[in-house]
């Protein structure tokens, strides 16, 4: 079995992952095709939430101590996620369910520093001016999504519509400048941009339940 990301089969793989976590559960034997379809789901998902935990901020052995907790995680309450009819949630929970898992990695990790500190030092240095960290780490998130997105789109679309988007996009180059660039005229930048903005914004959404600029 082979399913896509995003592909309106996701949802069978879902219904079947969540009936073998169910079978390990009830101390009940889950059959091959059960067994097959947890693989897959953890074929489909594994990478993408690996960025997710780098994308919060954790490296090497925390990194990957994090994972585990997620798959702990999900393992023990997938089997009762409900599937919105009209929404991509599952993607939206396991959204929520990394974020949880690497802020409480990263708050351990305070904790220990802070211990350490204070058994060297009776005092505290100044407080830093820089930002919160937690703002830095949802920087890291974001740009892990986008990069995800980004590189679905590349590997979906044409060449050429690849290059308006990361030439306007990443690049934020002008439309001018991208239709002498691709030797395209200006409303033909303009309508090609736009559709891939959409595009963009339906993937963000797949990963997240939201889309692009809201809360």
């Amino acid at each position: 079995m082979s399913l896509r990301v995003g592909h309106s089969t996701q949802l069978p793989l879902l219904n079947s992952t969540q009936e073998f976590l169910k079978s390990l559960v009830d101390d009940r034997a889950p059959d091959t095709l059960l067994g097959e379809a947890w693989d897959e789901f953890y074929r489909v998902y594994s990478n993408l939430i690996r960025r997710f935990v780098i994308a919060r901020g954790l490296r090497d052995a925390d990194a990957e101590d994090c994972v585990q907790e997620v798959w702990f995680e999900v393992a023990a309450r997938l089997g009762d996620f409900e599937h919105p009819v009209s929404r991509p949630g599952l993607r939206a929970w396991l959204y929520t369910v990394v974020r949880s898992k690497a802020t409480d990695t990263l708050r351990r990790n305070r904790r220990r520093t802070q211990s350490v500190d204070e058994a060297i030092e009776a005092g505290h240095e100044p407080a830093s001016a820089q930002a919160d960290p937690r703002t830095d780490h949802q920087r890291h998130w974001d740009e892990a999504m986008m990069l995800t997105v980004l590189n679905e789109l590349r590997s979906l679309e044409s060449r050429l519509n690849y290059e308006v988007l990361h030439l306007r996009l990443i690049e934020g180059r002008s439309v001018s400048e991208v239709a002498a660039s691709l030797d395209l005229k200006p409303e033909q930048v303009w309508y090609r941009h736009h559709r891939m903005l959409k595009k963009l914004r339906a993937r963000v959404a797949l990963y997240t339940g939201e889309s692009i600029g809201q809360p």
